[in-house]
């Protein structure tokens, strides 16, 4: 198995993802949102790049959340933001996202084998089934502002390390490598970490400090988002043999 890590959507090659598994990362904050919306109850989560095709779903089974360079969309109910997400009325709807760039890695993948969303929140979980579909692995970095964000780089990192605890043979490229060794560097305090970051900083000056901390916490969530169809749902076992 190899496992790749790319440090920002726009530079993802095809061969990155033709006959991979690929796991989407935007801790901050596309895929923290998705995991929490999950979580909290929502039927699934429609991706999709761009405002207008967001609107097209306005209706009463859906609910529009995103945002543009960190900012809510103008008439859309909900921001990209995972605490948002907790209070929200979500249980049995439709979420349609749209993210300044999350949104945007998870169709630049569409040629996978499988989608995956991944974040410090559901990291194991993803670890685990990226293992058992014996496939090798692409950790796709969102970036922010088309620039690598290192906190998508530490949860990159932090998958990595789960799965070389468990098969040390498996192979990684460079910044798979830097990546690893920089997770095993701040894993001890990544909520300060996440804060000086480019993004965290972004973040903090707007007020979110909350969504920062949460979406720093390892493991909440025993679940990972898949793609099928056009929808991210919570993935299950008999999925690996569809």
């Amino acid at each position: 198995m190899k496992v790749e890590v790319v440090s920002q959507v726009d530079e993802l090659k095809q061969e990155e993802v033709k006959n991979r598994t690929v796991i989407v990362i935007d801790v901050l904050r596309a895929s923290s949102t998705i995991v929490t919306a999950l979580a909290q109850g929502v039927a699934e989560v429609i991706p999709v790049e761009t405002i207008g095709q967001a609107r097209h779903f306005l209706g009463e089974q859906y609910l529009l959340a995103g945002e543009r360079y960190g900012k809510k969309i103008g008439g859309f109910p909900f921001s990209n933001s995972p605490t948002e997400m907790c209070s929200a009325p979500l249980k049995g709807n439709c979420l349609v996202l749209t993210t300044t760039n999350g949104t945007r890695a998870i169709q630049k993948s569409l040629k996978a084998e499988a989608i995956l969303i991944g974040s410090f929140l559901n990291g194991k979980s993803c670890a685990d089934l990226a293992l058992r579909f014996r496939r090798d692995l692409t950790l796709l970095c969102a970036g922010s502002r088309q620039k690598f964000a290192l906190e998508d780089g530490l949860a990159a990192g932090y998958i990595l390390s789960l799965i070389l605890s468990q098969h040390p043979e498996v192979c990684t490229n460079d910044l798979g490598q830097a990546m690893f060794a920089a997770y095993e560097f701040h894993k001890d305090h990544l909520t300060k970490t996440l804060q000086e970051t480019a993004t965290g900083k972004r973040l903090l000056s707007a007020g979110n400090l909350a969504d920062i901390e949460y979406a720093a916490q390892k493991d909440l969530y025993s679940f990972v988002p898949i793609l099928k169809e056009e929808s991210l749902i919570i993935h299950s076992p008999i999925q690996e043999h569809a």
